[in-house]
């Protein structure tokens, strides 16, 4: 390469660079006025203040360190944490979340009157940007997602959503049909329901707290999860999801799988 085009280059690729660059900044500056569910470290020195942070909790999941050549979904993805980290691992990563939180399960005595002008998945379309991420984001309710839709994946996650939704099962339905390997489901638990010696869930609409229809026992998850098509169900853990507020919810992680045909 001659002086003459290094130094065409050089004056070429500077400029882009210091763009590139104004840019990640502009983005995280932007990052500072978000509301977040997760903590994401987006760059050094730039760690969102998130309600829950998950990173020194993800031993308790049983992610595989590698995922490599694997399709993964992740449900309920809100900022993307475990989407992020299942690319992080190697694989390819659909999410799928609903923007608007009218679409969301609200009872009717407690639907709100007004919500955000602030789409849900905000967050994560900022922490993509920073990352420079290839998750492919969907807005989808977990009940219209279908192999037709989505295709099919080998490891899908769903962490505490289930809780959340008015018809448990049918959302584990879908999964069990968009699922062709394994399926990792961590969801908060009834102590009380499990005292019972059969498979129970306590109601919980009408609380004046997070929005959670059903409270099913440890036990009602696993038999749940069998009952959407999974043909082994096996726990992984139980631990206390602590938030960054301090208080903590009890969580009890199975691994499902579908055998091969």
């Amino acid at each position: 390469m001659t002086e003459v085009a290094r130094a065409a280059r050089a004056a070429f690729t500077l400029p882009r660079m210091e763009t590139i660059a104004q840019g990640r900044g502009d983005a995280l500056e932007r990052a500072a006025d978000l509301g977040w569910y997760h903590t994401l470290e987006l760059a050094p020195g730039h760690t969102t203040k998130g309600m829950f942070d998950l990173r020194s909790q993800v031993r308790h999941y049983g992610l595989p360190e590698r995922m490599d050549g694997m399709r993964a979904l992740d449900v309920g993805t809100w900022d993307g944490f475990w989407a992020f980290e299942m690319e992080r691992r190697g694989a390819e990563v659909v999410a799928v979340d609903l923007d608007d939180e009218r679409d969301l399960d609200w009872p009717p005595r407690r639907r709100p009157q007004s919500f955000p002008d602030e789409p849900r998945g905000s967050g994560f379309r900022l922490a993509k940007e920073i990352y420079g991420s290839n998750v492919e984001r969907v807005n989808m309710s977990i009940y219209q997602a279908t192999p037709e839709e989505l295709g099919q994946f080998d490891l899908i996650f769903c962490g505490s959503v289930m809780i959340h939704l008015r018809d448990q099962l049918l959302a584990l339905e879908r999964i069990a049909g968009l699922c062709r390997g394994k399926f990792i489901s961590a969801e908060e638990y009834d102590v009380a329901a499990g005292f019972v010696p059969f498979p129970a869930s306590r109601y919980l609409a009408d609380r004046d707290k997070a929005v959670v229809y059903w409270l099913p026992s440890a036990r009602t998850w696993r038999r749940m999860l069998w009952t959407a098509g999974f043909d082994r169900v096996e726990r992984f853990s139980k631990f206390k999801m602590r938030a960054t507020g301090g208080w903590h919810v009890r969580h009890v992680v199975h691994h499902a799988y579908k055998e091969a045909l």
